[in-house]
Parts: structure tokens; C-alpha cells; sequence
């Protein structure tokens, strides 16, 4: 059983006021090879770190490439939605934790890699 989703309130000036998630979920499932989870347990289980804080994020992308994570941030950036980027969540002042789609990198992108535009220099 899919729960109710409302809008979410964001943006200021020319940005978006609210945030389709339920559009933005399926386009992030349909556009992004690695994992598009935005059900109640996920964005609870992101919506604290190693801080007393606790903001539930919009949902969590678990990206399977650096590329992946490019096409989930492009989609997001479509519907207007704010993106965090999170490694291990380990932060102890809450700057892992917002209202937005969580890029969680630590599942799948647990290594650096030289690019090749780097490794001409």
C-alpha cells in the first residue's frame, strides 16, 4: 500500500514552492540504475546522524556510479527538489540530515577513481 504524499513546500523567488514526490520518485526509479527508496523506513532510517537532529528526507537515491548519482541530481534538479549528499551519516552537528533527496555514495561508490581529465594534467 502506496502512503499519501503531499507537496512538499520549497523554494524562493523563480524556484518551485513544492515538490512532486511522487512524480519525482518514479522519474528517479525510471531514470537512475541504482536504488530509488522513498518509503516511510528509508527516510526514517536517513533522517538522523550521529546528531540529535532529525529531518525526514524528501527520499534517498542510492547511486550505483558517479554518473547514476549526476542523472539522480539533473532529475531532482527538474522538479525543483533539494539534494544532500551524505557519505557515512557519521556527522555529529546534523549537516547529513535535511529535507531533501539524500545521494547516499556509501553503498555502490565506496572507492575514488583518477578521471581521465584529471590524469592528463
Amino acid at each position: 500500500m502506496r502512503e499519501p504524499v503531499t507537496p512538499v513546500p520549497f523554494g524562493t523567488g523563480d524556484r518551485p514552492t513544492t515538490v512532486d514526490v511522487e512524480a519525482l520518485a518514479a522519474t528517479l526509479r525510471d531514470e537512475v540504475d541504482g536504488e530509488a527508496r522513498f518509503d516511510a523506513g528509508s527516510r526514517g532510517a536517513y533522517s538522523t546522524d550521529g546528531s540529535n537532529y532529525r529531518q525526514v528526507p524528501l527520499g534517498v537515491v542510492v547511486p550505483r556510479s558517479v554518473d547514476d548519482g549526476a542523472r539522480a541530481v539533473r532529475a531532482c534538479t527538474r522538479f525543483g527538489a533539494p539534494v544532500l549528499s551524505r557519505g557515512g551519516g557519521t556527522s555529529l552537528a546534523g549537516q547529513t540530515t535535511n529535507a531533501a533527496v539524500v545521494v547516499d555514495w556509501a553503498k555502490y561508490c565506496d572507492a575514488l577513481w583518477r578521471r581521465a581529465c584529471c590524469a592528463a594534467r
